[in-house]
């Protein structure tokens, strides 16, 4: 599909602007394939990276379409530099976390634990990450469910929503479905960390 032309897209937003029920599928199905293939040609995007970018962009416009001012910019312009932004902030906050996550005791030294734990906390923190190091690596997990996992451990169950977000790279995602991502992935991992620290008991009795 070709990039929309001037008078298309100036269409398609008078016809959201009057409550046109058929419009919100017409502007999905019209921006979403340009606004990818532009993320991947000029910033490199993965397909990943870059459906989920635009689409935050097209989603952005569509629940709120009267921000969106034409004597300003385009329509095509303004998605694009949203979408533009979504893929530089999910690529810093995916290279942050590769970063941390290429030892599991780094994020000690990135993310310190909360303050009310104190110098206590921490010691115990990091005591249990270094026993259960070795489960973990032999367990195979995800780098991301390693940086939730530590995330957990830090905070001593009281997980911080956004920190967890940032650390499941969950953080370009609707404020609304992203609580309900995080709360679902850290039950998850708590289960998880649950067996892993049994099977590390066993061993050690």
């Amino acid at each position: 599909m070709t990039s929309p032309s001037r008078q298309e897209v100036e269409h398609l937003h008078d016809r959201m602007m009057s409550h046109d029920p058929t419009a919100t599928h017409d502007v999905f199905d019209t921006f979403m394939d340009p606004l990818i293939r532009s993320l991947r040609r000029y910033l490199g995007c993965s397909p990943d990276d870059a459906n989920a970018s635009a689409a935050d962009a097209v989603f952005a416009y569509l629940r709120q379409p009267e921000r969106f001012d034409a004597r300003q910019s385009t329509l095509w312009n303004y998605l694009s530099q949203i979408a533009r932004r979504r893929a530089h902030d999910s690529h810093r906050t995916r290279t942050a976390r590769e970063k941390r996550e290429k030892n599991p005791l780094t994020i000690l030294e990135v993310h310190p634990p909360a303050p009310n734990n104190g110098l206590e906390g921490f010691v115990i923190a990091k005591q249990l990450l270094e026993r259960l190091e070795e489960r973990i690596k032999e367990a195979g997990l995800p780098q991301r469910d390693i940086a939730g996992i530590r995330v957990i451990v830090l905070h001593q169950g009281r997980v911080p929503a956004e920190e967890m977000a940032d650390a499941l790279g969950l953080s370009h995602l609707p404020p609304g479905e992203r609580l309900h991502e995080v709360r679902r992935h850290t039950e998850r991992l708590k289960r998880l960390l649950r067996s892993l620290y049994m099977e590390d008991s066993d061993v050690d009795s």
